[in-house]
């Protein structure tokens, strides 16, 4: 589950573009961890990579959502540090896939330890329906 408030230290966030949403980690208004293309080659998922930026760039406008999370979630989910620490330390990676290695997989490796993407999976089940 996801509301729209303000975010805490690290947080899994969201903002909706439209089609999509974009995930990332937040650690202050001027630090946001997310697998994103560099600014100015948007369109090539080929630049992608886990960057820093400010909140307001992250949103580009939009609303952050920040999760809500389960009871069982919360037994899985790591600590605030151990969530930001593993985020700096994959800055600069790359290797984004739409599919299996996208913003949201990356958010939940943070916070879980595990990549998985609800939005891809949902895709998915109504490809699987619409083919079946």
């Amino acid at each position: 589950m996801w509301e729209f408030k303000n975010p805490s230290y690290g947080d899994q966030i969201r903002v909706n573009r439209g089609l999509y949403s974009h995930h990332g980690i937040y650690a202050s208004d001027n630090e946001v961890y997310h697998f994103a293309a560099v600014e100015g080659s948007e369109t090539n998922p080929e630049n992608a990579k886990v960057i820093c930026t400010s909140l307001d760039k992250f949103l580009k406008g939009g609303n952050v959502e920040v999760r809500v999370y389960s009871d069982e979630e919360l037994l899985k989910k790591k600590t605030p540090d151990e969530i930001i620490d593993y985020a700096k330390s994959h800055l600069g990676e790359g290797g984004y896939d739409l599919i299996s290695n996208n913003c949201e997989h990356f958010s939940n490796r943070c916070a879980f330890g595990t990549s998985n993407s609800d939005q891809v999976d949902n895709i998915m089940s109504f490809v699987k329906r619409l083919f079946g």
